[in-house]
């Protein structure tokens, strides 16, 4: 079940989706550098990247599709690559937790588990576009976002609360506004804000909420002893940026 579409404006379809999303994207892909600059070692860097690479690739195609508009071929494909990049940012997230907290199976099984889940339902939600109903899929992806609890219940057990609580609460702001999606209320403002755009804001949130846990979790930790040859980028995080090295603090404040 769909709500009544938003009022467009001249250039997007969605105009609130589109602006949430595309915003999203920006702020993620300027802020990318200085937060891998934050952490330390190579393989916390990877496994940062990986969810910073699934966050910007999801908020700009979501962005973009909804500013197209209805009924045209460029929708329906960017459709499509929207929905296919939720099972990519999902396994990203719960990719960079496990690579960058854990050691053995917990990092590399989860790992390769987690991304067969999440390729397979991006193959078969790709195909079966159409006959895969709405609740059925945002069930699916709920699914998958919820083996994130695995990790949050190791993190604790490992690392402590206040490190694992992140993972917890950026999982509840995807549920909440997943729930919202499916309930197709509240509409706050009728043409201009409904489900779909409260979705939208949970999803920056959650992702936020994911980003600040991961990078806190990665600064916590002490980097993997550095093979012979590593270079300098082993070294501590920095955390200046062109706004002044408060700017940089003030993201995991």
């Amino acid at each position: 079940m769909h709500p009544a579409h938003p009022i467009p404006c001249p250039g997007f379809c969605d105009p609130v989706a589109s602006w949430t999303h595309l915003l999203a994207a920006g702020a993620a892909f300027l802020m990318a550098p200085w937060l891998l600059r934050a952490v330390r070692g190579g393989r916390a860097r990877a496994g940062l990247g990986v969810f910073l690479f699934g966050a910007v690739t999801l908020f700009a195609l979501s962005g973009t599709y909804h500013l197209i508009d209805r009924g045209t071929v460029a929708r329906d494909v960017l459709q499509r690559l929207d929905h296919a990049a939720i099972w990519t940012m999902i396994a990203g997230t719960i990719t960079a937790i496990h690579v960058i907290a854990f050691r053995g199976f917990w990092r590399w099984g989860m790992t390769a588990l987690v991304w067969t889940l999440a390729i397979t339902g991006l193959v078969l939600k790709t195909v079966f576009f159409e006959s895969i109903p709405f609740a059925l899929g945002l069930g699916l992806y709920l699914l998958l976002g919820w083996m994130g609890m695995v990790a949050f219940a190791r993190l604790r057990r490992l690392h402590g609360r206040a490190l694992a609580r992140p993972v917890l609460q950026g999982g509840l702001v995807y549920t909440a506004g997943a729930l919202v999606e499916l309930a197709a209320w509240p509409t706050p403002v009728a043409g201009v804000i409904g489900p779909h755009e409260l979705f939208h804001v949970a999803v920056i949130g959650g992702a936020a909420l994911h980003a600040r846990g991961i990078v806190a979790l990665a600064r916590a930790l002490p980097p993997e002893p550095a093979r012979v040859g590593s270079g300098p980028e082993d070294g501590p995080g920095d955390l200046s940026s062109p706004f002044g090295s408060r700017a940089g603090e003030a993201v995991l404040a």
